[in-house]
């Protein structure tokens, strides 16, 4: 009980000891230091710097009798909305302080992030991406922004499960996006993802096969690519990939994709 009823104080601005000695003064008509330091279990070195804290906040009172210092709870329904009144007293100081550090700060950074954006990053349009989960979103969400066409170089591995790679496909073309990929002829010897590809065919997509593709690139509206690399000594494809916003570099891709495109088998699905 006395556990809650101090955080509950302590919730209007006492500390812990404060707290504790309130409550216990609160429960008997006048305590010496000595008596309220052993009922409010406070170090008796602290409780005079406590009882005084109290008084001068308007939560007790000092009497004298019998040559010995004695103190008294003053009555909760008056100082506790004191203290509530001092407690937003406070908390609006803080808040006007606060209030006036934000305006120092924002006359300060204002200028340089205004001198930062002046100037123009070479890089601006280069992303890297070297988690997993940030390519297969990406992917995504650049699916569902493509206006036009979608070009796809598919290589293993995959980066997503069912769901994502169903989700990249399906939302395009069911507004009308024109969808081509190129499959590498190992893909269709995984029964499941043969599926997969039978599904997306059956959508709409446009599909052609080779043995080997180069790079595993997806192409956006000629604009946007995004590109996983080969490891040049060992072949493996890197988990890392690059987005890359830039319609020169996309026109470049679109061109080799068409060649690959021209070269490649039409899918033919069982």
């Amino acid at each position: 009980m006395n556990d809650r009823l101090q955080e509950q104080l302590m919730a209007l601005g006492l500390n812990r000891y404060e707290a504790a000695t309130y409550l216990a003064l609160l429960e008997h008509r006048g305590f010496t230091p000595a008596q309220a330091a052993v009922r409010a279990s406070v170090p008796r070195q602290r409780i005079y710097d406590i009882l005084a804290t109290l008084c001068a906040r308007g939560l007790a009172i000092e009497r004298h009798s019998d040559g010995q210092r004695r103190y008294f709870a003053i009555d909760p329904a008056v100082a506790l909305p004191a203290l509530l009144s001092e407690r937003q007293r406070t908390f609006e100081q803080e808040q006007a302080a606060l209030a006036q550090s934000m305006q120092s700060l924002l006359a300060t950074l204002s200028p340089i992030f205004a001198a930062g954006h002046d100037q123009i990053d070479p890089l601006d349009y280069v992303d890297v991406l070297l988690d997993r989960r940030l390519v297969v979103e990406r992917a995504i969400t650049l699916a569902q922004q493509t206006e036009r066409e979608i070009c796809v170089c598919f290589k293993l591995p995959l980066l997503g499960d069912r769901a994502a790679n169903f989700a990249e496909v399906a939302e395009p073309l069911r507004r009308g996006v024109r969808y081509r990929t190129i499959y590498e002829r190992s893909a269709l010897t995984d029964p499941e993802l043969r599926a997969w590809i039978t599904q997306f065919v059956t959508w709409g997509q446009q599909a052609r096969i080779v043995t080997n593709l180069p790079l595993k690139v997806n192409l956006y509206d000629r604009r946007v690519a995004l590109l996983s690399l080969q490891d040049p000594i060992t072949g493996a494809l890197s988990l890392t990939a690059l987005c890359v916003t830039h319609p020169n570099f996309g026109a470049f891709l679109q061109g080799a994709f068409e060649q690959l495109w021209a070269d490649a088998e039409t899918l033919v699905l069982d």
